[in-house]
């Protein structure tokens, strides 16, 4: 395997890339879901007064479990995908 020179010495490949964009996904995924949670448990709504948060759901605990999926999901998207370039970084 011949080494990389110059510019393409710095520029990624595909799967790194793809990595990458999976890896940002999951952490917003997950910035979303716990900001989701702290809207529904309140700490939020004490600081933001003039925001109105209307709720997916009808009542809160349907509502505070789809953004704890939305962290968990995310969250797991992210360690995998940092899994993936660890892998990745360890074949080169």
């Amino acid at each position: 395997m011949s080494e990389k020179t110059g510019l393409m010495s710095i520029i990624p490949s595909g799967k790194e890339i793809g990595f990458m964009v999976i890896r940002g996904f999951g952490l917003f995924l997950s910035v979303s879901g716990m900001v989701g949670m702290t809207l529904i448990l309140g700490p939020l709504n004490h600081i933001l007064q003039d925001m109105e948060f209307t709720m997916v759901f009808a009542s809160k605990p349907p509502t505070f479990f789809a953004c704890m999926g939305l962290a968990v999901v995310g969250g797991a998207l992210d360690f995998f995908a940092n899994l993936g370039l660890k892998g990745l970084e360890k074949q080169q």
